[in-house]
């Protein structure tokens, strides 16, 4: 219910921040993150969540699977959702504000999102008794494959900025 309950928080601030129209392959991206993000604690897999689902080998150094479904859906969370942010909070701005800072605080903004989530999650194993918990690296991992996600996204945003700046008709590269 807690995963249940942080979506709909999540989606009811977004609609209350919008300014504008959010574009079809955003609503579907943030559509697909809330379906990934609840399947990930509702849906199980053996003894155990989705979450905890992994392909391919443990590494002892790393402390982690290399690929596991966690891991993929905290990147890909953050990346739609550092362009949510982009289009519902910096895009309006846009016009008397430097592209790179908005960008960074975009990315920045995003990376916090997902650091709440953590709190989130956080707070969810202490109502369930420490069940699906991943302890220090699952948090680490978590927060190091949020960054990833927003830092693409926040890549692919300032190339299209610096691109439309370049581009003397104003279109987007």
């Amino acid at each position: 219910m807690g995963y249940v309950l942080s979506v709909l928080v999540a989606g009811a601030a977004a609609l209350w921040l919008r300014q504008t129209v959010v574009p079809g392959p955003l609503a579907l991206g943030l559509a697909l993150a809330a379906i990934l993000n609840l399947a990930g604690g509702l849906i199980k897999v053996g003894q155990n969540v989705l979450y905890n689902a992994s392909i391919g080998p443990y590494s002892r150094s790393l402390g982690t699977h290399y690929l596991q479904y966690d891991h993929v859906v905290h990147a890909f969370v953050c990346f739609v959702l550092t362009f949510a942010c982009w289009i519902m909070l910096a895009v309006p701005h846009q016009a008397t504000h430097h592209g790179r800072d908005l960008v960074i605080l975009t990315v920045g903004l995003a990376v916090g999102l997902g650091a709440l989530n953590e709190v989130v999650e956080f707070a969810a194993t202490l109502a369930h008794h420490g069940a699906h918990v991943g302890g220090y690296f699952n948090t680490g991992w978590d927060l190091v494959c949020n960054l990833l996600g927003a830092g693409a996204a926040g890549l692919i945003i300032a190339r299209s900025v610096r691109v439309a700046r370049l581009d003397p008709a104003g279109a987007p590269g």
